[in-house]
């Protein structure tokens, strides 16, 4: 009943033709896809370096003007920075080498930002003892421990369940 098999996809010869156009875009927009992620990974490795060396300058240079535990404090904030930056150069070039995007970098990343957070609003806690604003800190850090909780929670699922998501070679254990 040839009659009930009518649309692009009935014709032998136009399946083959619509087969070479998928193929070819395909190809096209896979290397573009290549080279926005190697552009945005290189614009990642020059804003990491960027930000590295400024805060080590920044250390070395403010150490001698007043509180140690502040610039310490800075130093710790700008390099847990530096690694959600490498983080992401990571998680880039697992995209680049293996095709395949994968949710457990990104929870690392939300789980050093928080950490990263909670340093800051620690530090800073101490000083607004007896004010307000305490409270707010302690609400802040609470929400923070529990981001990273609910994050580590997600990686441990994902690593011990099964998978709805392929594999990256690039992945720990």
């Amino acid at each position: 009943d040839g009659a009930a098999s009518v649309g692009p996809y009935s014709c032998p010869m136009s399946r083959r033709g619509d087969h070479g156009l998928r193929d070819r875009t395909e190809a096209l927009f896979g290397r573009v896809e290549d080279v926005l992620y190697v552009a945005i990974a290189a614009a990642l490795a020059i804003v990491g370096f960027g930000l590295f060396g400024y805060v080590v300058y920044d250390f070395v240079s403010k150490l001698g003007d007043g509180d140690v535990t502040a610039r310490i404090l800075s130093l710790l904030d700008g390099l847990l920075l530096v690694f959600i930056v490498t983080e992401l150069i990571h998680t880039v070039r697992a995209v680049i080498d293996e095709r395949v995007l994968v949710a457990e970098p990104f929870l690392i990343v939300g789980i050093v930002a928080a950490i990263r957070r909670l340093v800051v609003v620690s530090a800073e806690a101490k000083d607004l003892l007896g004010t307000p604003e305490f409270g707010d800190a302690m609400t802040e850090i609470g929400v923070l421990t529990g981001t990273v909780v609910i994050l580590a929670v997600a990686i441990f699922l994902l690593r011990n369940t099964t998978r709805s998501e392929p594999t990256s070679e690039h992945e720990p254990g």
